[in-house]
């Protein structure tokens, strides 16, 4: 009986031994893997971390998104009152620098220069420093790579960085663009434009210019009938007076019925009315033969002043105009008397009064006749 009973309290210390030695161990199991679970975690805190910008940012990434953004558009259009302003020019240059004033919204810089002989001449420009500067362009053609182009009927888009000659003229660092220019289907210059992004535009707006430069000769000197401002038409009332019926517009009545209005009484009321002298009357078709006249004289002289700017501009300062174009003159007078009729020239000297206006600037003494 004794030694049942130190037999069984031997086995339950050999249990507890044993079950202390066993909760020893998987507690040192579990402390390791609870060491391993805190680095763990510790280890995905660092790559992914609470702040999720640090892991994937994105404000850097819109900064560059609002840095990158494409500058506000620019308008341009060619609408209707920009028309009006092309059409309302009654001679080369006139049209020529409307051209140049309405490509300001979209261009830095713009010129116009004339192809002659295989040279290129400055005509006029706008946006530099000072324009007076690009009448003394001058620069043989084969020079300029864009503008050799532009000569033969294409147009061109580079830099100053490839063209030497308008590296010169606008930088080394300027967009440019070049559009033929064509008068009665030869090139004749170019429109030069820097710094714009609506390069279509201009090609637009040299192509209108073409058109209204080609058709000068034969358009009205009143604005173009398409282009004019819409007439609302009035209503209209019926009048009658002794018996006859007739109409005219409300305003036309109110002022005929006041004019109409005299004193009581036996006064005399005498209506004093300047007397105009009086002037032959024209046929239609002689008006229009007349304005032709006009038309094609301004035309001739304008083509004179394109391509002589500089001398028109020296020789009003010399006054001696005639004499450093007389080639020219002479050559346009002939092409004037050999399309207009004598009857025609008797009656008006439109072509002299033309080379005064234009070439002259308003002063006969300039042309040095």
């Amino acid at each position: 009986m004794v030694e049942r009973e130190v037999l069984l309290a031997e086995l339950g210390d050999v249990r507890e031994r044993a079950v202390s030695l066993l909760r020893a161990k998987l507690e040192a199991v579990a402390s390791q893997l609870r060491e391993s679970a805190a680095r763990i975690s510790s280890d995905l805190q660092v790559v992914l971390p609470p702040d999720l910008e640090m892991l994937f940012p994105l404000a850097s990434l819109a900064d560059k998104f609002v840095a990158a953004a494409p500058p506000p558009a620019v308008h341009a259009a060619l609408d209707l009152a920009a028309l009006r302003l092309l059409d309302a020019g009654r001679a080369q240059s006139e049209v020529l620098q409307q051209l140049l004033a309405q490509l300001e919204p979209c261009c830095q810089q713009r010129a116009v220069v004339v192809f002659r002989e295989g040279q290129i001449s400055g005509w006029s420009g706008a946006g530099f420093a000072s324009n007076d500067v690009v009448p003394r362009w001058k620069a043989p053609l084969a020079d300029s790579p864009m503008l050799k182009l532009a000569a033969e009927g294409q147009p061109t888009a580079g830099s100053g960085a490839v063209d030497a000659v308008l590296a010169g003229w606008f930088g080394s660092e300027a967009d440019l663009v070049a559009v033929p220019m064509s008068l009665r289907g030869k090139v004749v210059g170019a429109l030069v434009a820097s710094g714009s992004a609506h390069f279509e535009h201009a090609q637009v707006l040299t192509f209108v210019t073409g058109l209204l430069l080609e058709t000068l000769a034969v358009r009205p000197a009143l604005p173009t009938p398409a282009l004019r401002d819409l007439e609302v038409v009035a209503a209209r009332v019926e009048v009658e007076s002794a018996g006859v019926d007739f109409a005219m517009p409300v305003e036309e009545l109110a002022a005929s019925v006041a004019a109409a209005v005299v004193p009581d009484g036996s006064e005399t009321v005498q209506l004093k009315t300047p007397v105009m002298p009086v002037m032959p009357m024209r046929s239609a078709e002689d008006e229009r033969k007349h304005e032709e006249a006009r038309r094609f004289a301004r035309l001739l002289v304008s083509e004179i002043r394109l391509y002589n700017e500089q001398a028109v501009q020296e020789g009003r300062t010399t006054k001696d105009i005639y004499p450093r174009l007389k080639e020219d003159i002479d050559r346009s007078r002939e092409m004037f008397e050999q399309r207009i009729t004598p009857e025609v020239r008797a009656s008006g000297n439109y072509f002299y009064e033309e080379l005064v206006r234009i070439l002259g600037d308003g002063d006969p003494n300039a042309l040095g006749l």
